[in-house]
């Protein structure tokens, strides 16, 4: 009879499989859940960061865009008083030689809300070693863009207020009625001034006047520059001639200037008339006549 307390081989090969499928399962969660391979050799590099945006454990690092890594733990530390993020970013080995000491890390985000992860900026230095530390770059990440909203908000809430207020030329014209009527006023004026030019400018293009004529007749448009040259040069003699009046020269100045001169040529021709109207009433007197 068998020993009902004996161990079967039957049960020894189902805890056997059992303690191998908890052990498969173990891995599985390590490559899954980890996001790395344990079997690989890794190299880890350090990121230092008083805001690490939103980065956790087990997301994931690239370089250029594909995964080179995992972020495998964060720490706080102090340094010089201040609180910081350590993070440390497990690369795989075969990856680990293109990030160079002189590399430039950046926290990104997959999308607008999505997860963060660490970009890689490689540099022309030699590899990193394990342990080194990688400048970090910060980028336009929500944080910033809100941050950029509220201060752009807080500039409108402030010009609202002044709108509100009256103050400046854009609150008076929100605020004060006569002054938008005014404005209005203003508005309509120049509206109307400009059909005005507008009816005046269809006529001189397409009427039968003076003016359609200067526009569209070269010769007539000639003629007349010439005339206004004629006047012109006209206008410049009249003008030298009045000069000369007025600067006492010859004797159209003189006579104009000067009363004595004036008044002994009126006197003179006064005699003279005189003595012309006394030969014809009496021509004896000044003319003889003798005969042969």
């Amino acid at each position: 009879m068998r020993n009902p307390n004996a161990l079967k081989w039957s049960d020894l090969k189902t805890g056997i499989f059992f303690i191998f499928g908890i052990g498969f399962a173990a891995y599985l969660g390590l490559v899954i859940g980890k996001n790395t391979n344990m079997f690989s050799g890794t190299t880890t590099v350090k990121i230092l960061s008083r805001d690490v945006q939103g980065l956790a454990e087990n997301n994931f690092v690239s370089v250029s865009g594909k995964k080179i890594g995992t972020v495998s733990k964060m720490n706080f530390v102090n340094n010089k008083e201040s609180l910081y993020v350590v993070a440390e970013l497990k690369l795989k080995e075969e990856y680990a030689t293109l990030v160079t000491k002189d590399a430039k890390a950046t926290i990104k985000s997959l999308g607008v809300l999505g997860d963060k992860y660490v970009d890689i900026m490689t540099g022309k230095g030699p590899p990193v070693k394990d342990g080194d530390f990688l400048t970090l770059d910060t980028e336009e990440g929500m944080a910033n863009l809100t941050g950029k909203a509220s201060q752009a908000f807080g500039k409108l809430n402030e010009l609202l207020d002044r709108l509100n207020s009256g103050k400046g030329p854009a609150g008076r014209l929100i605020s004060d009625e006569k002054m938008g009527a005014e404005l209005a006023e203003t508005i309509s004026s120049l509206k109307k001034t400009s059909a005005e030019l507008a009816s005046i400018s269809q006529k001189a293009s397409r009427g039968d006047g003076l003016l359609p004529k200067l526009l569209n007749d070269k010769a007539m448009a000639k003629n007349t520059g010439d005339t206004i040259e004629r006047l012109n040069q006209a206008a410049l003699k009249t003008e030298s001639l009045m000069t000369k009046l007025n600067n006492d020269k010859g004797t159209l100045g003189q006579l104009s200037s000067n009363p004595a001169l004036y008044n002994n040529l009126t006197r003179t021709l006064a005699s003279l008339d005189s003595v012309l109207v006394d030969l014809k009433a009496k021509p004896g007197r000044y003319v003889k006549f003798t005969l042969f």
